[in-house]
């Protein structure tokens, strides 16, 4: 009884300090993400202790990511995808590369180990796709060539840190690294994204214009959800992360002529679960470790300084790749900086197999909150600046 008490009470607080943190960050001009960072933080045993890790949040937890990454399948155009320019296959390809061998060579220089190295730079390759294409349709200018190639950018990238992710997933437990073992899995990763887009492509409309007649209410977005469970069971089977399949599905969807209802239908649903699992992901971090005047943490806020400047120099630089006349580079760069939700994810990844200890956790989600603060902030000027001269 007391156990069904705590859970209740625990999600209970966690949706409670979601909403209220994060209407408190969109009141600042800052994204909802931020403020349920902080809400973890707060409710978690670094401030209040009123939320403590269990067995089944984190089910739930997982659950928000899926539904998350589920979101971001459905929001891409799988059409303009694959109409992607060259510029934006090059600034996509230049934002994992750089960051990935900077955040590596950095957790090297501090002392950690080689697969510890590894999962950092991975998670610094990530790009936030909703916080940049958020800025850009507030302030209009999601028409421009610069936005068109920042979010065909943002969607390659995606897609390669996710085929990434399962790359370093199999290492971490696999325990060899070879040539062939990437290669391995990076084709069977590729070869399954390809696959599942295709089939589902070629079979998704016909079976929900079947459903679509069925007189259950919401029964066409209940079965979009049920797609997007089983396409994620499968992408374990191959030892892939669930949010791998969760993506592939919103994508297979966003093709469909029922897709717009699916989005629609499980926005309640996604306003419920994510911050559920960004408010746990603030709850593991602890912020004692960043007190100053202990003189063992002063090398973990170092890391994180360093760690900050190299995510964003190292995205910053993938915009300069652009070399086409009249097109704002340092715009697209510094779209390309925020990490959000997808490097959220990796990270948690990383502590839950043991690869990271707290601290190191910490100075991650620190970075990439700094990264998710900074970004908007930096592009509203910039943006406003390029509409003022063109005047």
């Amino acid at each position: 009884m007391y156990e069904v008490f705590d859970f209740l009470i625990s999600l209970a607080s966690i949706l409670f300090f979601a909403k209220v943190f994060g209407e408190i960050a969109l009141k600042l001009g800052q994204n909802a993400i931020i403020g349920e960072l902080l809400a973890g933080i707060f409710i978690g045993h670094s401030v209040l202790g009123i939320v403590h890790e269990t067995p089944a949040l984190s089910n739930i937890s997982e659950l928000g990511a899926i539904i998350l990454l589920f979101e971001v399948g459905l929001s891409t155009d799988i059409k303009e995808f694959f109409k992607s320019s060259g510029w934006a296959m090059l600034v996509a390809s230049v934002g994992v590369i750089v960051p990935y061998f900077l955040g590596y060579f950095v957790f090297l220089c501090f002392g950690l180990t080689d697969m510890q190295a590894i999962f950092a730079g991975a998670v610094l390759t990530a790009t936030s796709v909703g916080i940049t294409v958020r800025v850009f349709m507030d302030l209009k200018c999601v028409k421009t060539e610069e936005a068109k190639i920042v979010l065909g950018a943002a969607v390659i990238d995606d897609v390669i840190g996710l085929t990434m992710l399962a790359v370093i997933l199999k290492l971490v437990t696999g325990g060899t690294v070879s040539f062939g073992t990437i290669a391995y899995i990076s084709g069977t990763a590729v070869l399954f994204l390809l696959l599942s887009v295709v089939a589902g492509i070629l079979i998704a409309p016909t079976i929900f214009k079947f459903i679509s007649k069925m007189k259950q209410p919401y029964m066409v977005s209940i079965m979009g959800i049920v797609f997007c469970f089983i396409v994620s069971a499968f992408s374990t089977k191959i030892e892939l992360a669930p949010i791998v399949g969760a993506f592939v599905a919103g994508l297979v969807l966003s093709t469909i002529k029922q897709g717009k209802e699916i989005k629609k239908d499980i926005k309640p649903i996604y306003a419920i679960f994510v911050p559920i699992f960004f408010v746990l992901m603030g709850t593991r971090v602890d912020i004692s470790i960043f007190n100053p005047f202990v003189a063992a943490n002063r090398e973990i806020l170092v890391l994180t300084g360093v760690l900050f400047v190299v995510a964003f120099v190292g995205k910053a630089v993938a915009g300069f790749a652009v070399l086409k006349k009249g097109i704002n580079t340092l715009l697209i760069g510094i779209s390309m900086v925020p990490r959000g939700e997808v490097g959220l994810i990796f990270a948690e990844i990383g502590l839950k197999n043991n690869v990271f200890e707290t601290r190191d956790y910490s100075a991650l989600v620190a970075v990439i909150m700094l990264t998710t603060f900074i970004t908007p902030i930096i592009l509203k000027y910039l943006i406003l600046k390029q509409k003022n001269n063109s005047v």
